[in-house]
């Protein structure tokens, strides 16, 4: 009977240390990494968590009871992206995450006895995974953009608004004439650079010339950066405006009126008009003219009466140049003056 208690008594002795050390392999990682609001977001075994930081912290907790660990964090390409911790004990720990392209980043956490002191005997391996699709989104305005006001030679600003991503460190906007996207989502060819600015959200683009503009936009963190943004195409155009209008020919009753273009580009036909006085009156068609390949016009008309007249040229507007109505003042006696 002694005997029998004795084996009894011992092997209630091992069960109790399977017990006791099963639970202490048995114990699971709290893992957080930094969601897209900056605040730490739980991650469960199993269940990848969704975020578009670009710059995420991992968080690592542990239960109370005494043990040690090792972990690791690889990303989409399977290297490291943080620090190792290699047989520590117990405890809570950050790690900074080094952005290597969107995709899976899985955080691998390896269990061990705490009085397994080298960590050579794994009691349990925990992986936990989150997935980052960063990427930047651009917003095509409305309709077409005037380069500039008419009678003016500054440039005007295009302030894109731009989707930010969180956790970026730079941003690039690209954008060219009549650009072409090639496999990588990249303008082929060359373009210009936009800057961005994070406090409003928006990229400065200006335009020399009128015309269609593809933009493109990525988000980047070190040597790494995120896809291409998808395309938007911005349509550019400059103003109906005067750069002179003149008569070359001033000798009544028929004279001729010459005028040139500030957009040499344009093309088309202007209508033009005449009307008696300063204001009021009813206009007098003049007929239409075409538009010459460096931007000029020119039509003869014939007028009997001295006085001040107004001539009127209109424009319907076309693909690059926005429509327009410009109202020149005149005074005729036998030769013709500009009021």
């Amino acid at each position: 009977m002694l005997r029998v208690r004795l084996r009894g008594t011992a092997i209630a002795a091992a069960a109790v240390f399977i017990v006791a050390a099963g639970a202490s392999a048995a114990q699971a990682a709290t893992v957080t990494v930094t969601g897209d609001d900056g605040n730490p977001v739980g991650i469960a075994q199993g269940t990848p968590t969704a975020i578009r930081n670009m710059s995420p912290v991992v968080g690592l907790a542990f239960p109370a009871t005494p043990a040690r660990f090792s972990a690791t964090v690889t990303g989409p390409d399977g290297a490291a992206v943080a620090t190792s911790l290699s047989c520590f004990t117990t405890s809570s720990f950050t790690r900074y995450i080094d952005y290597r392209g969107n995709g899976n980043y899985t955080v691998t956490v390896t269990n061990y006895a705490n009085a397994d002191t080298s960590c050579r005997t794994p009691t349990s391996t925990e992986t936990y995974v989150f997935t980052i699709g960063a990427g930047v989104g651009l917003a095509a305005p409305p309709g077409p953009f005037l380069i500039r006001n008419p009678n003016s030679f500054a440039t005007n600003t295009l302030n894109l608004p731009v989707g930010l991503n969180p956790g970026t460190t730079s941003y690039e906007v690209r954008y060219a004439a009549g650009g072409v996207v090639g496999p990588d989502g990249a303008i082929s060819g060359p373009s210009d650079q936009a800057f961005v600015s994070t406090t409003t959200g928006t990229a400065g683009l200006s335009f020399r010339t009128p015309g269609s503009y593809t933009v493109v936009a990525r988000a980047s963190v070190g040597q790494y950066s995120t896809p291409w943004s998808a395309p938007i195409i911005v349509r550019a155009i400059a103003p109906f405006d005067l750069d002179t209008l003149r008569f070359p020919d001033a000798r009544g009753p028929s004279y001729q009126v010459r005028g040139a273009l500030r957009e040499t580009s344009i093309r088309g036909r202007v209508s033009l008009a005449i009307a008696r006085g300063k204001k009021g009156g009813k206009y007098r068609s003049l007929g239409s003219v075409k538009i010459s390949s460096k931007g000029t016009f020119t039509k003869r008309f014939r007028e009997t009466r001295a006085g001040t007249y107004r001539i009127r040229v209109r424009y319907k507007g076309s693909s690059t140049v926005a429509s327009g109505t410009i109202v020149a003042q005149v005074r005729i006696t036998r030769r013709v003056f500009f009021g």
